[in-house]
């Protein structure tokens, strides 16, 4: 049920043992440990509490719409100076509000399309991808790799965390067992993505920006799809890549 949050009392020192509970989130493997996250700025947390996520906590400097509406689904709001504001956030510029909350349960994959992010280690990669699986109707899940919940891929995402649940996977047995068909991404020597037989529902497998894909996973593949690129360039940023290839796939469905 929704009500009317309590307001605490205001925070001027970054010695407060709940800002040091909070700065502890600023690393994965308390995050982890936590089951919570991170957000920062009313974009973010404006998109959580559409999506019905009543954030733990939320610390502000000053009352703003996003803040409010927080407060209203039940968060509790705390006001802070500007110096503990820029020790809560992960940023050299903090952007206000920074909320926790808990970070959803991962969903199982099904027979939707779904990009798989095998080994994605820039945040900022992992979290445009998110933001364009979402955009194009896909469904993403993460192999290895970064912190899907950390707080540089979700600015990255954009609040697209919160429009469709991850799935996370430690091997491709679960894509496959869910039916759908591995597409594999290579740089050179693969068919046009549009190539790629319509019908059934595919995953679309995208490796690490250093090293790609690895040989096992390809050769293991149902499909090779390389995107054309006419030009001098070698190879594509991975979430371009992605990206194109999603756009290209679900145009031929």
């Amino acid at each position: 049920m929704c009500g009317v949050s309590p307001r605490l009392m205001r925070i001027e020192s970054t010695a407060n043992h709940r800002v040091k509970g909070v700065r502890r989130l600023h690393r994965g493997r308390e995050r982890r440990a936590a089951g919570r996250t991170i957000l920062e700025g009313p974009k973010l947390l404006e998109a959580a509490v559409d999506a019905g996520v009543v954030p733990v906590e939320v610390y502000t400097s000053e009352r703003t719409a996003a803040v409010e509406r927080a407060a209203a689904a039940g968060a509790a709001v705390s006001d802070v100076s500007p110096a503990v504001l820029a020790a809560l956030s992960t940023t050299v510029e903090p952007q206000d509000p920074v909320a926790v909350v808990a970070i959803p349960a991962f969903a199982p994959p099904n027979a939707e399309r779904t990009i798989v992010l095998v080994d994605v280690g820039d945040p900022g990669n992992m979290g445009t991808l998110i933001r364009s699986a979402v955009a194009l109707g896909w469904r993403t899940a993460v192999m290895g790799g970064t912190d899907p919940w950390g707080p540089k891929v979700l600015r990255a995402a954009a609040g697209a965390h919160f429009a469709a649940p991850l799935i996370n996977v430690e091997s491709l047995d679960a894509i496959r067992d869910a039916g759908l068909s591995t597409v594999a991404t290579i740089v050179q020597g693969g068919v046009r993505p549009e190539e790629v037989g319509a019908g059934a529902a595919v995953a679309l497998l995208i490796g690490s920006e250093a090293h790609g894909l690895p040989a096992e996973i390809v050769d293991g593949s149902d499909w090779k799809v390389t995107i054309p690129m006419p030009g001098p360039a070698e190879s594509l940023n991975v979430s371009i890549a992605g990206a194109i290839a999603m756009y290209a796939l679900g145009r031929r469905e």
